[in-house]
């Protein structure tokens, strides 16, 4: 054979033959947390011969084959594997409206990791009666409140407790235990309201109802409820009213509670007319009040142009000009603080007849 044929094969295969050649792949990590100036570099390498036969790939770090995966929140000054902590902020109570707003919050930061990546999202859970049979209000919200009744998420019901509890997630994807127990309860019981006039001299009720009010209701005597008012002395008398207030317990019927003039707040009134009419007046203006907070209070006592003006009862005048009827009316408050079954508010008042000349 031809040397130079040989040199030239020799030359051909020498230039076909397997080099390693070491290939240097590396990959960088941006993270939410404080992090050196320099980042977070990892890398992995791959040997590959120069016509392309694959060799070892490293495992030095975790990854798809195309893209690097790591703890979800990893960050190179600390590695967030700390479960949130979360509650429901609105505390244990009773409210008098079927609709009440319900808060919540969270925190993922805790005393031994210090910050941690923040709250993804909460889920929310409420419970009827029992306390154990929980039912999915909202999954997965950022949000922090919301408003519970009167039809949604359920029809709130008079004396019903619900119970409420939270559970939070981060941005690690750490998720917070379910709470074993509630977090916090709600009872509703609307507010229904009695009253009683009392005369104070003898403890007795002069006008007592039998029936229950809701808050803002006007009740005004009826026929077979009104008061004579007698002068039985032999002077011209004119009669005058006051008249005190304030709220019993219905359970203890001790007072617990006293009603204040304080318009726009506690609204209520009680108000009285005198005159010789079979039938309660259609109309008691302010001049009416005895006490009132609403439109119209004052001090001391009654007075206005619904005094009662009585003669002598010395057998010269008819019973209609030394009696009157007494009506009275009741305003309800309109608003109040304090909660219960029944809340009776109990008005005392005083009649006297101060002499005059006519």
């Amino acid at each position: 054979m031809n040397k130079w044929i040989l040199v030239v094969i020799l030359l051909l295969a020498c230039s076909i033959w397997a080099q390693p050649d070491l290939q240097i792949v590396w990959h960088t990590v941006s993270n939410g947390g404080i992090e050196f100036p320099e980042g977070r570099i990892t890398s992995g390498y791959k040997l590959a011969d120069n016509i392309g036969n694959g060799g070892t790939t490293s495992d030095t770090f975790l990854t798809d084959g195309s893209s690097l995966i790591l703890y979800p929140g990893y960050r190179y000054v600390e590695l967030d594997l700390r479960k949130p902590i979360s509650r429901i902020d609105s505390t244990d109570t009773i409210t008098h409206s079927p609709s009440f707003l319900i808060s919540w919050s969270g925190e993922d930061t805790t005393t031994e990791d210090g910050e941690g990546w923040g709250i993804r999202y909460y889920d929310v859970e409420y419970a009827v009666e029992d306390s154990t049979a929980w039912n999915t209000w909202f999954t997965g919200v950022t949000f922090t409140s919301a408003m519970f009744g009167p039809t949604s998420p359920v029809t709130v019901k008079q004396d019903s407790t619900y119970y409420f509890r939270v559970r939070a997630y981060d941005l690690a994807t750490n998720e917070e235990d379910t709470h074993s127990t509630y977090d916090q309860w709600v009872i509703y019981k609307p507010i229904v309201l009695s009253f009683r006039v009392y005369n104070p001299t003898s403890d007795t009720a002069i006008w007592a109802v039998s029936d229950t009010f809701d808050p803002g209701e006007t009740v005004t005597m009826t026929s077979g409820d009104v008061l004579l008012v007698e002068n039985t002395s032999l002077d011209s008398i004119e009669l005058a009213l006051s008249g005190t207030n304030f709220a019993i317990d219905t359970t203890t019927g001790q007072p617990y509670w006293e009603l204040t003039e304080d318009p726009g707040n506690d609204q209520f009134s009680l108000r009285g007319h005198f005159d010789d009419e079979a039938t309660p007046p259609v109309t008691f203006t302010s001049s009416d009040a005895i006490i009132d907070s609403w439109r119209y209070a004052k001090d001391g006592w009654f007075g206005g142009p619904s005094h009662g003006w009585l003669a002598p009862n010395d057998g010269s005048h008819t019973a209609e000009q030394y009696s009157d009827n007494l009506w009275l009316q009741v305003l309800l408050p309109t608003s109040v603080t304090q909660h219960g079954d029944t809340i009776v508010y109990q008005f005392m008042v005083n009649v006297k007849g101060m002499s005059i000349t006519r």
